[in-house]
């Protein structure tokens, strides 16, 4: 889509030359439209930027939603592309971009060479808990150049906090999650994490992910939001 820019008509100004007494210089002819006294020129007008077109290979139905009228958004390398609903946002991070809802809460985050932790599974302080894990979801993704990747939904207990993770992972790793869960996977163009959180903990603005037992991360499944949450999870494409 290109935006059209609307140009603004000169408009221009005649004053009377006056005679000037008692001198015999000529006057420098002047080369610009003059402003009367107690008015203000207006600033000039730049040109709309038209829209930047972001290419897809992929449909407009993605896991079940309509997505045509969604945002096609590129990542600030330019390696990747993904859709966001009309009403989301998405603000630069380290590494990548996080995506907010329409309330500005963070949902979701995309990063390129994450940190994917040492392998130990901990809480938020970094404390070795008991754990358990519940499959939630599984979904096959056709990602060109991450071949074998899933949509993975599981649910995480560390502790006493169940806590809910989506994102994209290896397919082997969607079907049976493991603590530490890792929404990463690798590809030609390195790691990549699009999920909830890189590595499952649940804490600082990943806490809107937790909840009060495993039946309500089940029951989040029948939520509008979280069938909106697969598809743009699903609408990854990757570029080189």
């Amino acid at each position: 889509m290109t935006l059209r820019a609307r140009l603004l008509a000169p408009i221009t100004v005649i004053v009377a030359a006056a005679a000037l007494v008692g001198c015999s210089a000529t006057p420098e002819p002047t080369t610009g439209p003059s402003i009367p006294p107690g008015i203000t020129a207006p600033p000039p007008t730049a040109p709309a930027t038209p829209e930047v077109e972001i290419p897809s290979e992929l449909p407009a139905e993605i896991a079940g939603v309509d997505t045509s009228e969604w945002q096609q958004i590129g990542v600030p390398s330019g390696t990747a592309t993904f859709r966001i609903p009309a009403d989301w946002s998405v603000r630069e991070a380290e590494g990548g971009v996080d995506l907010l809802r329409a309330d500005g809460q963070r949902q979701l985050l995309y990063r390129e060479s994450p940190d994917t932790g040492d392998g130990s599974c901990v809480n938020a302080d970094g404390v070795a808990v008991a754990w358990r894990t519940a499959i939630l979801d599984r979904q096959d993704v056709e990602l060109a150049g991450a071949p074998g990747t899933a949509f993975g939904a599981a649910g995480l207990l560390l502790g006493d906090q169940w806590i809910v993770s989506v994102g994209l992972r290896p397919a082997a790793d969607a079907q049976s999650p493991r603590c530490p869960i890792v929404n990463a996977f690798d590809s030609s163009t390195g790691t990549i994490s699009f999920g909830s959180e890189t590595v499952v903990t649940g804490a600082g603005e990943a806490a809107a992910w937790q909840v009060a037992s495993l039946e309500a991360g089940q029951a989040y499944l029948s939520d509008p939001e979280f069938a909106t949450i697969r598809a743009i999870l699903m609408s990854l494409e990757l570029l080189a």
